[in-house]
């Protein structure tokens, strides 16, 4: 897709578009596949995600490094990651969100230390891409069990729904 058919399909400025796309090439998420001169000589820039799907946890944003000169603070690291993808989480909001992602990430930490027990040693003797893999896919499984969880989940897809829709 080009910047302008994304902020078409978004209803965003296809400058703040651009701005987010430039951002997305250079950290190598997605890539320039082709460019198309138009009649007008306009040259179209068309870009895909270079992989097939993206797999990121409210564990793994909050422990996603983010440039400060406090110090780390995971659920604040959430909000600025949030906000480099245009969603900016109001003053009024942000308790609530930094209530929810507090609490995901709790039930998602003890989940994980269900699975990955040190005292587990044939767990543990598995490749490091093999448990990593058994833990993801155990920790969706279980947390799709966890009715809290699952409430705190649809809590925090509503608040971001609110923005994604044009919330400010």
């Amino acid at each position: 897709m080009t910047v302008k058919q994304l902020s078409d399909a978004m209803g965003k400025k296809p400058g703040t578009v651009l701005h987010h796309v430039q951002k997305l090439n250079s950290a190598g998420i997605i890539e320039m596949v082709r460019t198309h001169e138009t009649t007008r000589g306009i040259v179209e820039r068309y870009y895909r995600a270079i992989a097939r799907e993206y797999r990121l946890g409210i564990t793994e944003m909050m422990r996603s490094r983010v440039k400060t000169t406090s110090p780390r603070n995971p659920i604040q690291s959430t909000v600025i990651g949030l906000s480099s993808l245009g969603i900016v989480i109001s003053e009024g909001d942000m308790k609530r969100a930094r209530e929810l992602l507090t609490r995901m990430t709790e039930i998602e930490d003890k989940i994980e230390n269900v699975i990955n027990r040190p005292d587990n040693t044939e767990f543990q003797s598995l490749p490091s891409s093999i448990r990593i893999d058994v833990m993801k896919n155990m920790q969706r499984f279980l947390l799709s069990k966890n009715s809290t969880y699952n409430e705190l989940l649809s809590e925090w897809h509503d608040l971001l729904s609110q923005y994604l829709n044009g919330k400010s």
